[in-house]
């Protein structure tokens, strides 16, 4: 494997999540020092600075067996944006959510998805089938008051329903996630309808200073990685940028796209995300650009065993992208630590961007400070431990 990175930038957008930028380096740092005693890797990190008011930036020094490298993060906050949706009103969250619905099932997206990946499917449909129970809930309290026949009782069953649904829903709803991915899931229809200026104007500046990054001309590799609806989020800042910018690619720095546990085919699968594939084919056309995704059996909130570009029917380009690996939790972690999370849908997911505690070739803080280069370590995942340790261990799982 080649470890020719001295110097590297990576951009980072997370999934709908009200993650701040403290927070977020908070949890960088945390698993940058699992990876460090994972494999006996020197990791320093500097100041956290604000270069814009929604991008942060932090540099990070790693060093190991005859090698160091410098990493310049970037992340992209969404807190704003979610947090704002959170504090609209229930009615407004679940009128936009069942009109969501009703848009994804209509234009035929929401059986597109059970096709592509019926797991994947169970999540998309978990609120609906939340709400959907709450509601029987509700309508038996409610029938359990019609049937006393007491005086007005018709219009206190009326209120029974209506309490019951609204108390229920905001109180389970909150606790087990049906509140936030009923929001996750509107969000989504309106980025892909193009109704929300907020995000993609966000999406705009994050490519303006991928572009100003890039231009500087003193890194050996830029990574724009996606997590989750960040996934698609970061197809389209790459497709931006490049528009910004065409020789964005063809600098000494290589360029590569990171998906991971992406669920960008919730928008690129829609018949009203033609655009957003158009962009995507931009990035599959040019052929410097890199585009690396991996997937997870494990996880339910990926499209596992799917091919992107052929599930938005882009055609293929030369050399076929992406590349896309399929990694195993389970060897990720130690035996104890993998029992005790496995049920955990979200934790399970968040995984793609934590550290290790067991050796495997999938290691998302080396991608970020390691010197092998992405599309090196996705062809040759089994030479994985050679870039930290300038030889095969042994102990590194590939497969």
């Amino acid at each position: 494997m080649k470890t020719e990175v001295k110097k590297r930038a990576v951009f980072f957008i997370g999934g709908y999540d009200p993650k701040s930028p403290e927070s977020f380096f908070d949890r960088m740092d945390r698993e940058l020092g699992r990876f460090q005693k994972l494999w006996g890797i020197e990791v320093e990190g500097g100041e956290r600075k604000a270069i814009l008011p929604d991008v942060n930036r932090k540099r990070y020094s790693a060093s190991g067996e005859g090698w160091s490298t410098q990493t310049d993060i970037h992340f992209l906050s969404l807190d704003d944006i979610v947090l704002k949706d959170f504090a609209d009103s229930f009615l407004t969250r679940l009128g936009r959510y069942l009109v969501t619905m009703t848009d994804y099932f209509i234009s035929g997206t929401g059986f597109a998805i059970f096709r592509q990946a019926w797991r994947f499917g169970i999540y998309f449909c978990y609120p609906l089938f939340m709400l959907f129970l709450i509601f029987l809930v509700s309508l038996l309290l409610a029938s359990i008051v019609l049937d006393t026949n007491i005086a007005f009782s018709k219009i206190i069953s009326v209120v029974v329903f209506a309490s019951s649904f609204f108390a229920i829903t905001k109180i389970v709803g909150k606790r087990l996630f049906v509140l936030h991915l009923m929001d996750l899931w509107s969000f989504s229809r309106n980025y892909l309808r193009q109704n929300r200026d907020d995000i993609h104007s966000k999406l705009d500046r994050f490519a303006s200073e991928i572009c100003n990054t890039s231009r500087k001309g003193t890194y050996d590799e830029l990574i724009m990685v996606g997590h989750s609806t960040g996934g698609a989020l970061i197809l389209d800042s790459a497709a931006r940028a490049l528009e910004k910018d065409p020789a964005l690619t063809s600098r000494n720095t290589k360029v590569s796209v990171l998906t991971v546990g992406s669920t960008a085919l919730k928008i690129g699968m829609h018949p009203a995300g033609g655009w957003f594939r158009d962009r995507v084919a931009t990035l599959v056309n040019d052929p410097e650009m890199g585009w690396v995704e991996y997937q997870c059996h494990t996880d339910i909130i990926n499209f596992y065993k799917s091919d992107p570009v052929s599930a938005m029917k882009l055609g293929q380009s030369n050399p076929p992208k992406p590349i896309v690996g399929r990694i195993r939790i389970k060897d990720m972690l130690a035996k104890d630590v993998y029992q005790r999370i496995r049920r955990n849908l979200f934790r399970v997911h968040y995984q793609f961007v934590f550290g290790n505690n067991a050796k495997y070739h999938y290691d998302f803080p080396a991608i970020c400070v390691g010197p092998a280069l992405l599309q090196s370590r996705a062809r040759y995942p089994a030479a994985f431990s050679q870039s930290l340790h300038g030889g095969d261990d042994g102990q590194v799982k590939s497969q």
